[in-house]
């Protein structure tokens, strides 16, 4: 019998309904009594439970002026709680951010019996609906020290002027208008044209009046510390006199006012001295958001080591030398021990058997991966080991050979001479990297060679190479010194020659792409301009957003990058304020057929 107690005890006490949903408080509290908000401080409601993000709407907590209407603003949820987050004022008088000063409103949260109240995570309504009244502070209302009712941000970001990237500084002469950046929010009142020095560089200097100056909020900057300045499309001088429309070319120096003229955040502190930033005026209405070729920016292509694209001739062209081969034995990537001797077939790695030509290996790239050793054994002449596209040792390279004079050294020197005259040759189209190991079993001898590198592009030594071998990259807009990096030993660099072009017979497909490059945060589309594209060429685009703790790169964990899409001159692409774009352009390269080329690839905002 005492057990039947204890049981219906249990199942009545399993019976209880759960508690009610309630609002537990308010940060700030919210009552008749309270102290006035600042204009730009955000209101937090907490529940006595988790809440449903979703049931949180415009509709089921709002903001309300006297009369009744909505106030615009931000609401933000997450566990027991939601944030209303306003606007912040921009204008010199404060009036235009979402409280206004001195007014009155109420903060309502909807509840049971309406559908679409506050719900917890179980679905239960919060029991009862909630009024709060909130009042703002007047402009004459701020706290000691401050001077306007705003509230500085808690960050211990100093405040400065952030410097301009070189493809930012740019002025279309017929809408010339310049953004500056600062690290904090600005006070409205103090953004004016007496807070920046606008010289257009002549002779003499000319000083111009900008025709308005504002804070401009972004999407991905909207607590307001983005300045637009507009010059107007006829600029003019500060005594009022107008001057002819700014010529492509020109240079317009932008300075902080200081003093009484100096813009300031919200404690009223002037920025961090800064140097003069130089803008150059372009033709037309547009802006380069991004461009190439542009700062020697090397275009390579991430997941393969296929021929790719490289800066000529002010343009971009495929990076492809005859010297390098037609490619024709494909990718070599083997994935266990396997011996390269001329004449013998062997295995490329994926169960392709190949045979050499001749004394050449002419590879499209090679790739031999960690763990993984290749001997190659030379015989009576020389072994050329050629790529099209790029050559990455993480393995090891054993050369079998008889070591061979060193050639005489020469202002410039054929790279296919080079090639001939020593026992194992390596020449690459794209960058050589070494970090595993190259080794031989001939014996180190002062003016005997067994090995020679040579690149179209870069030599990247991160592990060992034998003695005395010789090291040849093409000059190009880096010095050759620049161009082979890490611990070359005793090796011996010679300035090689290469003829640009396919080899005969050659037929591949040269892939590659741009560096990611970040887009200006008060831009969310632009407009792709492609100069004398070849009609071959198919160029795609994609975006990441920036890294939530490195800002300065790009966020690539899975899932944040978009999907490559395919782009043609004048397309329009949007993409998220802030984020990184990149490019990738791929072409069938013939010989005996017009080469692809791409004489420039732009991104503009119009």
């Amino acid at each position: 019998m005492g057990l039947l107690v204890l049981g219906l005890a249990a199942c009545s006490r399993q019976a209880e309904p759960p508690a009610p949903l309630t609002i537990a408080r308010t940060s700030p509290a919210l009552d008749d009594a309270a102290a006035p908000l600042l204009l730009n401080d955000s209101i937090t409601v907490y529940f006595s439970d988790a809440i449903q993000p979703v049931s949180v709407t415009t509709d089921s907590v709002t903001l309300v002026d006297e009369a009744g209407r909505q106030v615009p603003g931000i609401l933000r949820a997450s566990a027991n709680w939601v944030t209303f987050e306003p606007l912040p004022p921009f204008a010199r008088t404060l009036d235009d951010g979402s409280y206004l000063p001195g007014a009155s409103y109420r903060l309502l949260v909807a509840g049971s019996p309406r559908p679409d109240a506050v719900r917890a995570l179980d679905g239960r309504r919060l029991a009862t609906p909630a009024a709060f009244p909130v009042r703002i502070a007047r402009l004459d209302e701020r706290p000691q020290g401050l001077p306007a009712p705003l509230r500085p941000l808690g960050n211990e970001l100093p405040f400065f002027l952030r410097p301009a990237d070189e493809l930012e500084r740019q002025l279309p002469a017929n809408e010339p208008r310049i953004y500056l950046q600062f690290t904090q929010p600005l006070l409205p009142p103090s953004v004016v044209p007496e807070a920046f020095r606008i010289t257009l560089i002549a002779q003499p200097p000319v000083e111009l009046r900008p025709r308005r100056v504002r804070i401009v909020p972004t999407r991905f900057d909207p607590i307001g510390t983005t300045v637009e300045i507009d010059l107007g499309a006829i600029p003019v001088r500060v005594d009022g006199v107008t001057l002819p429309q700014l010529a492509p070319g020109g240079i317009v120096s932008v300075a902080l006012g200081r003093g009484a003229d100096s813009v300031l955040d919200y404690t009223g502190a002037p920025p961090i001295p800064s140097p003069a930033q130089l803008w150059s005026v372009v033709a037309g209405s547009s802006v380069a958001l991004v461009q190439w070729p542009s700062g020697g920016d090397a275009l390579h292509d991430d997941a393969e080591l296929s021929p790719g694209f490289e800066v000529r001739s002010n343009g971009l062209r495929p990076r492809i030398r005859v010297e390098c081969g037609d490619g024709s034995l494909g990718v070599f990537r083997p994935r266990a021990d396997v011996v390269l001797r001329p004449g013998q077939p062997f295995d490329r790695g994926d169960g392709e058997v190949v045979v050499s030509r001749g004394d050449r290996f002419p590879f499209l790239a090679i790739d031999v991966p960690a763990g993984v050793r290749v001997r190659v054994e030379s015989g009576a002449s020389p072994v050329q080991l050629l790529a099209c596209g790029s050559v990455h040792i993480a393995g090891e390279l054993e050369l079998v050979a008889v070591a061979a004079p060193v050639p005489p050294r020469q202002l410039q020197h054929p790279v296919a001479e080079l090639a001939a005259a020593v026992p194992v040759a390596l020449v690459a189209a794209g960058p050589i990297t070494v970090e595993g190991r190259i080794a031989t079993n001939a014996p180190p001898v002062d003016g005997r060679t067994t090995l020679l590198l040579a690149s179209a592009a870069t030599i990247d030594l991160r592990g060992p190479i034998p003695f005395q071998t010789l090291l040849a990259v093409e000059a190009n807009d880096e010095a050759t010194a620049m161009a082979i990096r890490g611990a070359r030993g005793q090796s011996i660099v010679f300035d090689p020659t290469f003829t640009y072009g396919p080899a005969p017979g050659a037929e591949f497909v040269v892939r590659a792409l741009t560096p990611w490059r970040a887009l200006p945060i008060d831009r969310d589309s632009g407009r792709a301009h492609l100069v004398e594209p070849s009609p071959e060429l198919k160029v795609a685009w994609q975006v990441a957003p920036a890294d939530p703790a490195r800002d300065h790169q790009p966020d690539l964990t899975l899932g944040r990058v978009g999907r490559l899409q395919p782009l043609r001159d004048g397309d329009t692409i949007a993409f998220p304020a802030g984020s990184f774009v990149r490019f990738e352009l791929s072409a069938a390269v013939r010989a005996g057929q017009p080469l692809p080329r791409l004489q420039e690839l732009r991104l503009t905002d119009r």
